[in-house]
């Protein structure tokens, strides 16, 4: 009977976890319990515009959110789909929605935009010329809607050009807090996993170990589900006096790291590109592309980031790889970036 108790205070108290984490959207924002979740693909974005900002618009929006990234091959980080505004109502409570709108207009999305947006909007829309009204969880729980507003059809299109960047940048961050909310929904390893680095992860449990080499300072971790994506995230360190990183040394490690503990895998250098970036907190180079195999006859996708360790004369290499010859790879490779922005250093 004791045992049955016990298991019966766990299975309550993972409900009980699981409704206070259900609290909050993945930015942090109160979620309101008389709305619904916002449902669809998380990558596809609808959009609501006119006919005649529509004709203007729609190569710049494509442009700027339907951006390639490289895997094994050109992956866009969002599919847009325009919606006619007779669909509204099949279409309202969508993940990520845009309405595209000349304020001068008395086409049909601009005059539903009037008339839910108020006065207000349309006469500081009017000071400005041209606004965007990011809103989360407008009609449903976790949801993105932008307003792209303009007093004239001219300033609209200028300001879809001038916050090209900015609008992508929007969805993406949402993209990441989202997927990062799905992450770490479930449990991570404690940090006594690592007691023997010198680095913490914040490491889904779904991970598990593939390669422990304490003597040559690599570990491996490896998620695989039916139907997803084999994800890989590795940890590599090695004493260095003095900042030695550049592009020669994250691209030589990276390729000895490879061959020897990923069973010869290589990339070849017009499969590669790298990066300056900030991988968190840190300044960190950027190696990624395409990875192949000869002795398996198989191939994925890849990014390693470097960065030096300064007070304790360290430098890392954390590495993640994407075996997924059957689909799409970029949400993966979101997932793996996401984890190792968590590493710290003890």
């Amino acid at each position: 009977m004791s045992k049955v108790l016990i298991v019966l205070l766990i299975i309550l108290s993972v409900f009980s976890c699981s409704r206070q984490e259900a609290k909050h959207d993945p930015g942090g924002r109160p979620l309101d319990k008389r709305k619904p979740m916002s449902w669809g693909q998380q990558q596809n974005i609808y959009i609501f515009a006119d006919d005649n900002v529509w004709k203007y618009g729609e190569t710049y929006l494509r442009n700027s959110l339907e951006r390639y990234y490289f895997t094994t091959e050109n992956e866009t980080y969002f599919e847009i789909r325009r919606i006619s505004i007779d669909q509204l109502e099949q279409f309202y409570r969508f993940n990520n929605l845009i309405f595209y709108c000349d304020l001068a207009s008395e086409a049909p999305v601009s005059s539903y935009v009037k008339r839910i947006m108020g006065e207000q909007v349309a006469a500081d829309v009017s000071v400005d010329a041209a606004r965007l009204y990011p809103q989360h969880n407008l009609w449903a729980n976790d949801q993105y809607v932008l307003f792209i507003l303009g007093d004239t059809e001219e300033n609209l299109l200028k300001l879809n050009i001038l916050q090209a960047n900015r609008i992508f940048e929007l969805f993406r961050q949402k993209l990441y807090d989202r997927i990062s909310n799905k992450i770490f929904s479930s449990p991570v390893y404690p940090a006594g996993e690592f007691r023997n680095w010198p680095w913490t992860l914040q490491l889904p449990r779904n991970y598990q170990l593939y390669r422990n080499l304490e003597n040559e300072n690599f570990v491996s971790y490896l998620a695989r589900a039916k139907e997803k994506p084999d994800r890989y995230i590795s940890v590599y360190y090695e004493p260095m006096l003095s900042d030695s990183i550049d592009r020669e040394w994250l691209k030589e490690t990276r390729a000895d790291l490879a061959w020897k503990f990923y069973d010869e895998d290589y990339f070849l250098d017009k499969d590669i590109k790298f990066e300056k970036i900030n991988l968190g907190e840190r300044e960190a180079w950027k190696l990624s592309g395409r990875w192949q195999n000869r002795k398996h006859v198989m191939g994925g996708t890849f990014q390693s980031y470097a960065f030096y360790d300064k007070i304790n004369r360290i430098a890392y290499l954390i590495d993640n790889s994407v075996y997924f010859p059957e689909g799409f790879k970029l949400a993966a490779l979101i997932e793996l970036e996401i984890i190792s922005q968590t590493l710290a250093i003890k």
